[in-house]
């Protein structure tokens, strides 16, 4: 058994109906459109004439915006139309938007229409329908308002089914300076060099997962724990270095945070922080694939 889906009904997200007139915001968001639908009527007899509009939407929320405030002498007109299909003749579409005082009108056009060099549709001829529709400030300023809350909520709910796909912002990137004797120079390498202590320690091999040297013994001193007038008993928090010797910046946090994950996987300290930008673009290309 075939079953024929209903045909698709317009959502109208604001009507405004006189005794003689008419005029419906339809949502055409799906082609990033509102639709504006007005026509003429007698009580009774029903519809006369009716023409409509497709309005972009960065040009509708200019539009929407500027009623919302009873901007006064504000004017809008657009010039569009349907292109000659199906053995019909271009059909042009006219729309003006004008506040003055305390009146606003909306003037909806069509006819023939033409296509320019450019592929724009132009009119060819006088209009044979137009509609014609007077507010009161206030009522174009509460149709406004009511349109820009249903393209909020609409935003709000895009922004919603596609978050997933929006990608996380990239923390800054660690930056070797030139004054650190293993950075980049312009634009030349510098060979990273690995130290010793003047006790012949390498500071490479002292490190462990935590980022504190281990405490080997020498000459009478743990590495790690500063000598106090108690013969070493308070032990002295030392910072963390790299393998040549330059110490961490603590207030940057991505380079503590690297620094770490670099200690977990590596069970070593980076030989410099060259090598430590280059663990964490490797990171973040993996990230990114």
């Amino acid at each position: 058994m075939n079953i024929t889906p209903p045909s698709p009904t317009r959502v109208r997200i604001y009507s405004h109906v006189t005794q003689s007139r008419f005029l419906h915001v339809e949502d055409a968001l799906a082609i990033g459109k509102l639709r504006l639908f007005a026509g003429n009527y007698r009580k009774g007899q029903g519809m006369e004439t009716h023409a409509h509009a497709f309005v972009d939407m960065d040009d509708a929320r200019v539009i929407l915006g500027a009623l919302a405030c009873g901007e006064q002498s504000f004017s809008y007109r657009e010039f569009k139309g349907t292109p000659p299909q199906n053995n019909q003749d271009a059909v042009s579409r006219i729309l003006a938007v004008a506040v003055k005082g305390e009146n606003v009108y909306v003037e909806l056009k069509s006819g023939p229409g033409k296509v320019t060099p450019t592929g724009a549709i132009a009119p060819n001829g006088p209009a044979k329908v137009a509609v014609n529709i007077t507010f009161k400030l206030y009522e174009a300023r509460r149709l406004a308002t009511a349109v820009l809350a249903y393209l909020h909520a609409w935003d709000v709910l895009r922004m919603m089914m596609h978050k997933q796909f929006v990608g996380q912002p990239a923390p800054y990137l660690l930056v070797a300076t030139a004054s650190e004797q293993n950075g980049v120079s312009n634009g030349t390498a510098k060979p990273e060099t690995r130290p010793t202590q003047n006790n012949g320690i390498d500071l490479q091999k002292t490190v462990v997962a935590n980022g504190r040297p281990l405490t080997s013994k020498s000459n009478g001193q743990a590495i790690g724990k500063a000598a106090s007038p108690t013969n070493g008993s308070t032990a002295v928090k030392q910072p963390q270095q790299y393998g040549n010797g330059t110490v961490v910046d603590e207030k940057n946090m991505t380079e503590v945070q690297t620094y770490q994950q670099y200690l977990a996987e590596k069970q070593s300290a980076p030989a410099s922080k060259t090598a430590l930008l280059d663990f964490y673009r490797q990171r973040a290309q993996m990230v990114a694939g």
